[in-house]
């Protein structure tokens, strides 16, 4: 079933959706919800029916509850006695990949990435480094303070503990080139911008979108800066979710979190409205040079905890560089040298 919500064109597919218990979607297409123990408590991902088994799209997170979920769906009247043939990740997050090795030794599968996408998997699951430590700097450029640092590098989530070690058996996928999943034809769309390049996948057939986080129903995915990433990753998100306006008539949007809904290119102008109206709210706390760490009450609009504030900042930092990118705000180095913001 479909709902009218007010008078946006948004409408959520109102189906229930519980986890572990696979729910077909559309013919041919399950949405397995799976727990995450975090504030947000899910992701979907989607199996797609081959003839000698199925596609799954996305993993979870290596977490016991997310196991468990699995273990409960493995044995559903859906999936019982069939096989996992490929898996296939929308991008590097742990909550996308997290499980990719286990399902892909389990059913030996192979695991198939944008090649942006497994190059920054392949350096954060490497046990010798550890990402987290590697933020410091930028916590500290950023305004973050010395005494919270340590607090919130012992929260923040390690990628090797939530992302099983990568199967071997790792395929490239062509971005450029149609990719055959579940007896369908999908166009790939690649996204930026919340990660370096992020599948998406559009059957213009059926109207089907399956976005992963680029496009999500109620909650916008973080843009973040991360060091030796993207440094005006904002633009890049904006820029690419364009690409979404004009796909088929009126798609189902089958996304990573969240409930599926219809009403895409309304969505598209949401997300971006939502960021216009953040980046007004900083040039209007920046009539004083601030750095990162003292705007981020005006940006969340409340108190972030200490798992948050990594991604916080980041997502801060991401803002306020297209700020300066486009000509609106300046920066600079004070005495403590941290980077300041002001508006021009």
């Amino acid at each position: 079933m479909t709902k009218d919500i007010g008078a946006l064109g948004i409408r959520y597919i109102t189906d229930k959706i519980t986890a572990g218990e696979p729910l077909e979607i559309v013919p041919g297409i399950l949405l397995l919800r799976l727990s995450m123990p975090f504030a947000l408590d899910h992701i979907n991902v989607y199996l797609l029916k081959e003839n000698d088994g199925w596609t799954l799209i996305d993993c979870g997170i290596n977490t016991p509850i997310t196991q468990t979920d699995w273990n409960m769906a493995l044995d559903s009247c859906f999936l019982r006695g069939s096989r996992i043939t490929k898996i296939v990740a929308t991008h590097h997050h742990p909550d996308h990949v997290g499980l990719a090795g286990w399902i892909a030794n389990k059913f030996d599968a192979p695991l198939l990435m944008s090649k942006g996408e497994f190059e920054v998997a392949d350096r954060y699951s490497n046990p010798k480094r550890d990402v987290v430590l590697e933020r410091i700097q930028f916590w500290q450029e950023h305004g973050l303070p010395h005494e919270l640092r340590n607090e919130v590098m012992d929260n923040m989530p390690r990628y090797t503990k939530n992302v099983v070690p990568l199967p071997k058996n790792i395929e490239l996928i062509d971005t450029n080139a149609p990719i055959e999943m579940g007896g369908r034809l999908w166009t790939i769309i690649t996204g930026r911008g919340h990660s370096p390049e992020h599948l998406s996948f559009f059957n213009a057939r059926d109207d089907i979108l399956i976005s992963g986080d680029q496009i999500l129903p109620k909650i916008t995915p973080n843009i973040s800066v991360w060091p030796n990433g993207d440094q005006n990753p904002l633009n890049s998100y904006l820029t690419s979710i364009q690409q979404f306006s004009s796909l088929g008539k009126d798609p189902i949007i089958l996304p990573s979190h969240k409930i599926p809904m219809r009403g895409l290119k309304v969505r598209v102008s949401e997300l971006c409205a939502h960021h216009k109206l953040k980046l007004a709210i900083l040039l209007d706390a920046l009539h004083t040079s601030k750095n990162c760490y003292e705007i981020l009450p005006a940006l969340f609009n409340r108190n972030l905890n200490l798992a948050e504030l990594s991604f916080g900042l980041g997502e801060g930092v991401a803002h306020l560089n297209y700020l300066v990118a486009t000509g609106l705000a300046t920066t600079e180095l004070n005495q403590d040298g941290c980077t300041t913001y002001k508006a021009k």
